[in-house]
């Protein structure tokens, strides 16, 4: 599928992996619980389209990530709790 996301999954993902969404003007913001800076910010067009790989690489510096952790974390190898360990060897989060 290479870098390109449906908006749909990366929600569903974000959603899964500890990340709280908000509605508010253009775009869907999800807060990881907890950490409320650790964040990035998706376009509210329709679920359906997809996420292309300029942004995909947008959101991943968002929540520090190179554009492959980001992918494995919407893909599912890299999980919450990988997520936050990694965070916190970063030092992101405490």
């Amino acid at each position: 599928m290479g870098s390109v996301r449906p908006k749909r999954e990366i929600d569903s993902s974000l959603c899964g992996k500890g990340f709280e969404r908000t509605e508010g003007g253009k775009h869907i913001q999800y807060f990881l619980t907890g950490f409320p800076r650790i964040r990035t910010l998706m376009s509210r067009g329709a679920m359906g389209e997809t996420i292309n790989a300029k942004l995909i690489g947008d959101m991943a510096r968002q929540l520090s990530l190179t554009k492959e952790q980001f992918l494995a974390l919407i893909d599912c190898t890299l999980d919450e709790s990988g997520y936050l360990e990694f965070l916190r060897e970063q030092g992101h989060i405490t």
